[in-house]
């Protein structure tokens, strides 16, 4: 059977080297084609200045230039059939052992020094019942999503595991102080959730997601990395947690997953159960405004392409306004001074005092 360890699933090397045959043609899709698209568009731009010719000013304008492009093109079909391919592989290293698998998940931990609540009741809201990623089953609808999402979660972004660094990245960026209760909306498997434990080992730490598949397994790893952590089954929008009663809220890679309207129900949650001068803190892929004109483009992609329905919204949703609207008493975005700086601006942070 397949070995579920305190780092993870442990692979098959038949498996381990199919998936590293996409990890590293993802990889070359996301280096040498798109690289070569990029070189291409800088190219033409660069040429229409010199002549005096308008430059593009939309999404169209940049798919006049781009979409002819054989490399442009291969790389968007290439991608496309690699996450599919890869979903297809993951699900075929993991589905024969799915008794072993599951059996594990749902055995009680002993003598947890942690929390899980899961909720069979819970009806998920209409916009969480699509398939992420192009991910058969979405995010709680298959048993087995939790092994699949750990093993994939390297592959899926070719030779960089952006997604973890991200994580880590969010949780580095919360200030330092002194907590009592920090909450994580959307932990899934914990990957957001361990990072914050590890910042702040004096604080209560809690977790929320919807599914909870993935409420199991990140209890599982959690009380096997020592991690205690607080965990349930609830919807961000609307928690059962008492009124201010956390110094922090936080969400990494949460609010690119979901519409406008869900995203400012969430946020009016966070306030909530904030206490005053409490902290939400908003951590996800930087919006438009802050790409330059083509990358804003390529990533746009995602929207009708890759299982990302609400990509858009969340590029173009202004996430100071709707704290604003919420009540918060000011609102930070401390990553645009950190690209001034020369720094990433992944993850984006957006910081909302009450």
């Amino acid at each position: 059977m397949l070995t579920v360890a305190r780092d993870g699933v442990l692979l098959k090397q038949a498996d381990r080297a199919v998936l590293d045959f996409i990890r590293n043609a993802k990889g070359f899709t996301q280096q040498v084609l798109a690289g070569r698209v990029a070189s291409f568009y800088r190219e033409q731009v660069a040429q229409r200045r010199a002549s005096g010719q308008p430059e593009p000013q939309s999404f169209a304008d940049v798919a006049a230039i781009v979409s002819p492009l054989f490399e442009y093109q291969a790389e968007k079909f290439i991608t496309r059939h690699l996450q599919e391919l890869m979903w297809n592989q993951l699900f075929a290293a993991v589905t024969p052992h799915a008794e072993d698998l599951l059996a594990w998940l749902d055995e009680p931990v002993p003598h947890p020094k942690g929390t899980l609540r899961l909720n069979p009741e819970l009806v998920p809201p209409p916009y969480y019942e699509i398939d992420y990623h192009i991910q058969p089953g979405g995010q709680h609808r298959e048993p087995l999503i939790p092994f699949v999402l750990e093993i994939g979660q390297v592959v899926y972004h070719g030779e960089r595991n952006a997604r973890s660094e991200l994580k880590v990245g969010a949780a580095l960026a919360l200030p330092e102080g002194k907590y009592e209760r920090i909450l994580d909306l959307g932990c899934g498997v914990g990957h957001s959730t361990y990072p914050i434990k590890e910042r702040f080992p004096d604080a209560e730490v809690y977790g929320i997601d919807l599914s909870a598949p993935l409420l199991k397994y990140a209890h599982k790893q959690a009380e096997a990395h020592g991690y205690v952590l607080h965990l349930s089954q609830q919807a961000a929008e609307h928690t059962d947690f008492p009124d201010n009663y956390f110094d922090v809220v936080t969400s990494t890679i949460l609010f690119h997953e979901v519409p406008d309207d869900a995203a400012a129900a969430i946020i009016r949650e966070g306030y909530r159960i904030l206490k005053p001068g409490g902290l939400f803190q908003i951590a996800d892929t930087p919006p438009y405004r802050e790409h330059e004109l083509f990358r804003a483009f390529t990533s746009d992609w995602q929207t009708e392409h890759n299982g990302e329905p609400y990509w858009r919204q969340a590029a173009l949703r202004n996430l100071v306004e709707l704290c604003y609207a919420a009540g918060f008493s000011r609102v930070e975005e401390p990553s645009r001074e950190r690209k001034k700086h020369g720094g990433s601006p992944t993850p984006w942070i957006t910081w909302a005092w009450k």
